[in-house]
């Protein structure tokens, strides 16, 4: 009797601490697979979190080189406009422009519906500013004082160097008619266009005078 009761007694109590050992193996497992979840969750914000701030790094210097470079274009840009505006305005002032002394004269004459006619060119040298019209030329010397050329006067002064002629620049407008020819006078002569009596028209340069 007494034996049996100690077998009931050890097989209780190993029965129970097989309970609590399947309990603590279970509450272990708990803890491990907790644990484990709790790191892979850990690892994986972390690398969500690096992830995340590596793209918006990246982004960020994306944006940070993509601003740089449209920067660094728009100011090309504005040097190559820049620079492209202000030669043209040189090439113009160069081939075109009427002083303010031309201006006044050509005005005067009737712009480009008077006698002159349209505005050809505009040359300058050491001995002054020579304006090129449809009909006539206008002259401008270092002093500023404008003087017209026409007809074949005109063209034998230009055809003979224009502002490099030995004449110089015209000092006042021809003088003349078609009876008796024309003549003009200049820095260094003058030039007239006569006839020999016989038809035959032609200049006449005398320097010295």
């Amino acid at each position: 009797m007494s034996i049996s009761l100690l077998k009931r007694s050890a097989a209780a109590l190993a029965a129970g601490g097989l309970l609590l050992g399947a309990a603590a193996c279970s509450d272990d497992e708990d803890s491990s697979t907790d644990s484990t979840s709790s790191a892979d969750a850990s690892s994986g914000a972390d690398a969500s979190g690096s992830a995340d701030a590596s793209d918006a790094a990246g982004a960020s210097d994306s944006a940070s080189e993509s601003d740089s470079e449209s920067a660094d274009s728009s100011e090309g840009a504005d040097a190559s406009e820049g620079a492209d505006a202000s030669e043209g305005a040189e090439g113009e002032g160069a081939d075109g422009e009427l002083s303010e002394s031309l201006q006044a004269a050509y005005d005067e004459a009737g712009g480009e519906t008077g006698e002159l006619g349209a505005l050809q060119n505009v040359e300058s040298g050491d001995a002054g500013t020579l304006a090129t019209f449809d009909n006539g030329w206008l002259t401008e010397s270092a002093d500023g004082t404008v003087t017209p050329l026409i007809g074949e006067i005109g063209n034998s002064w230009v055809n003979d160097g224009g502002l490099e002629n030995e004449l110089g620049l015209p000092t006042a407008p021809e003088t003349g008619d078609a009876a008796n020819g024309w003549e003009q006078t200049f820095e260094n002569g003058t030039l007239a266009w006569v006839n020999d009596g016989s038809g035959n028209w032609s200049a006449d340069v005398q320097t010295g005078q």
